[in-house]
C-alpha cells in the first residue's frame, strides 16, 4: 500500500514543464563528464597504474632498504580488488540514504587518502593500504557511475551515455600506461614514479567543483522525494514528452515494487520468480567480465608481452590501452544501432578466438620452433583482437545492463549482489593468474578459451535485446528465454 505524502506525490497529477530547458544538453554533458573523469577514470587509472611499474616500484623500494617479494607485489596489485569489494558492499547504505551524486562525492575522501599513502609509502603494506583505498573508490564507481549516467539519459541515447562510464575507465588505463611507460619519460622512472599517484587527486578536485551543480538520478528521486521533484529534474535533462514518458515508466516500476521508498531486500529479490532470469543474467555478466581473462591483460600484459619476447613490453602495453580506448569510442557510435546482445556475443567470440590464437602461436614458436619472430608478432595481434572484442561489447555494456533489465526497485539490490561477485572474480584472476602462468605457461590461456565459449552460449540462450526498450518490454522479452 502507498501511504502518506510520498504516496500521494507518486500517484497524483504533476504539471508538465511548459517548455524544453535550453541548457538540458549542457547539463547532461556536464554530469557525464564529471562522473566519467571523477569516478570511472579513477577505476581505470588504478587498474593500469602498476602494469608498467612492475620492475620500477620493487627496485625503488629495495633501494630504500625495503625489498619486496613476488608475493608482496601480488598483494599490492590484488588488494585493489579487496578495496573494490569493500566499496561495492559499503556503498549500499549511502546510496539509499544520500543518492548517487552525493555518494560519488563522498568517495573522493578515499582518493585523497590513496594518493597520500602511495606517494609517501616506503614499505609494502602502506602501498597495500593505498591500493585498497583507491579500490574502494573503484567499487563505488562501478556500482554507481554507469547506472547514474544511464538513469539521467533519454532512452534514445541511453546506451551511448551509459558507455561513457567505460570511456572513463579506458581513458584512465591508457593515461596511466602512458605516464608510466619509460619510453615516454614522464613518470616511468625510479625518481618520478610516485607522482603517478597524485594524478587521481586532480580529477577528484575537478569532480568536487562540477558535480555538486549537476542533477540527482531520477531513479533515486522517485523513491525519496516523489513525482514533483523527479519531473523537475527530468525536465532539466529531457524534452517535455521524454520527461513525461520517463516519469510514467518510473511510476509503474515503483508501484510494481509495492513501495515508494524501499528497494527489495536480497532475499525478496532471490525469491521473486518474475525476476529470476534477470538476476541470473545480471550475475553471470558481472562475473563473466572478469573471468573472460581481460584482467589478466590489464594487470599483467607487460609480463605477457615479455614472455612473448616483445622488444618493448611497456610500449606494447600502452599501445594496447590505446586500442582499447579507440574501440570504446567505436562502441559508443554503434551501441544504439547494433544492440547490446549482438555486441556481447561479439565479445565472447572474439576473446575466445584471441586467446586461442595466443596459445597456438606460442605452441608453434616454443615447441616446434616455427617462425618464432612471426609467432611473437601474431600473439601481439591476437591480444589486440582480444582487447578490441572486449571493448566493443561487454566491456561497455556491463556497466549499465542491470539498469536496462531490472525495475527501479530492484536494480540496486541486484548490483549489491553482482558487483561484489565481480570484484571477487577480479581478485581471483589478479591473484592466481601469475601463479598459474608460472606453473602452466601458455596453457593458462586455454582456461579463458573455455570460459568465453561458455559465456557465448549463455548470452545466446539467456539474454534478450534491451536496446530502446522499457523495463516492461524487456521483462516480456525474458519470457521467451
Amino acid at each position: 500500500m502507498l501511504g502518506g505524502k510520498l504516496g500521494e506525490s507518486l500517484l497524483g497529477d504533476t504539471s508538465a514543464p511548459t517548455k524544453d530547458d535550453p541548457f538540458m544538453y549542457l547539463r547532461l554533458i556536464a554530469t557525464v563528464v564529471a562522473v566519467s573523469l571523477g569516478s570511472s577514470l579513477q577505476f581505470g587509472f588504478a587498474t593500469g597504474s602498476l602494469n608498467n611499474l612492475e620492475q620500477i616500484v620493487p627496485a625503488a623500494l629495495a633501494a630504500a632498504g625495503n625489498p619486496i617479494t613476488v608475493t608482496m607485489w601480488a598483494l599490492i596489485n590484488s588488494t585493489f580488488s579487496v578495496g573494490g569489494m569493500i566499496g561495492s558492499y559499503g556503498v549500499v547504505i549511502p546510496l539509499a540514504k544520500f543518492g548517487r551524486k552525493k555518494t560519488l562525492l563522498l568517495a573522493n575522501i578515499f582518493v585523497f587518502l590513496s594518493s597520500a599513502l602511495m606517494y609517501f609509502g616506503t614499505v609494502w603494506w602502506v602501498l597495500v593500504l593505498g591500493r585498497m583505498s583507491i579500490g574502494i573508490v573503484a567499487g563505488v564507481a562501478q556500482m554507481v557511475a554507469g547506472s547514474y549516467m544511464t538513469e539521467i539519459a533519454p532512452i534514445n541515447i541511453r546506451g551511448s551515455v551509459g558507455v561513457c562510464s567505460q570511456v572513463g575507465i579506458v581513458c584512465g588505463i591508457a593515461f596511466a600506461n602512458f605516464l608510466t611507460a619509460p619510453f615516454f619519460h614522464v613518470f616511468g622512472s625510479m625518481e618520478c614514479w610516485r607522482y603517478t599517484f597524485l594524478v587521481p587527486s586532480a580529477f577528484s578536485i575537478f569532480q568536487l567543483i562540477v558535480l555538486p551543480f549537476c542533477p540527482e538520478s531520477p531513479s533515486f528521486l522517485i523513491k525519496s522525494q516523489g513525482s514533483s521533484a523527479t519531473l523537475s529534474t527530468l525536465s532539466k535533462l529531457h524534452r517535455e514528452f521524454s520527461a513525461q514518458a520517463h516519469l510514467s515508466n518510473l511510476k509503474k516500476e515503483v508501484l510494481e515494487g509495492g513501495s515508494t521508498s524501499d528497494d527489495m531486500s536480497i532475499i525478496d529479490l532471490l525469491s521473486a520468480s518474475n525476476l529470476r532470469k534477470q538476476v541470473l543474467v545480471g550475475v553471470v555478466i558481472k562475473i563473466g567480465v572478469q573471468f573472460s581473462g581481460i584482467d589478466a591483460i590489464f594487470y599483467y600484459s607487460t609480463l605477457m608481452f615479455r614472455n612473448a619476447h616483445v622488444s618493448d613490453p611497456q610500449v606494447a602495453t600502452t599501445l594496447l590501452s590505446l586500442v582499447n580506448l579507440a574501440m570504446t569510442f567505436i562502441a559508443m557510435a554503434i551501441m544504439e544501432k547494433a544492440g547490446r546482445r549482438v555486441l556481447i556475443l561479439i565479445t565472447w567470440a572474439g576473446m575466445c578466438l584471441g586467446f586461442g590464437v595466443i596459445f597456438c602461436a606460442g605452441t608453434l614458436a616454443e615447441d616446434f620452433e616455427i617462425l618464432p619472430a612471426l609467432m611473437a608478432n601474431l600473439q601481439v595481434v591476437a591480444m589486440v583482437v582480444t582487447i578490441m572484442a572486449f571493448a566493443v561489447g561487454v566491456g561497455n555494456v556491463e556497466g549499465f545492463i542491470v539498469s536496462e533489465i531490472m525495475p527501479v526497485y530492484a536494480k540496486d539490490t541486484l548490483m549489491s549482489i553482482g558487483q561484489p561477485l565481480n570484484w571477487i572474480a577480479n581478485l581471483t584472476v589478479s591473484t592466481f593468474f601469475p601463479i598459474l602462468f608460472a606453473m602452466m605457461g601458455r596453457n593458462t590461456y586455454l582456461i579463458f578459451v573455455g570460459l568465453t565459449l561458455f559465456f557465448f552460449w549463455f548470452t545466446f540462450t539467456k539474454l534478450p535485446e534491451t536496446k530502446g526498450k522499457t523495463i516492461a518490454q524487456v521483462t516480456k522479452e525474458f519470457e521467451k528465454y
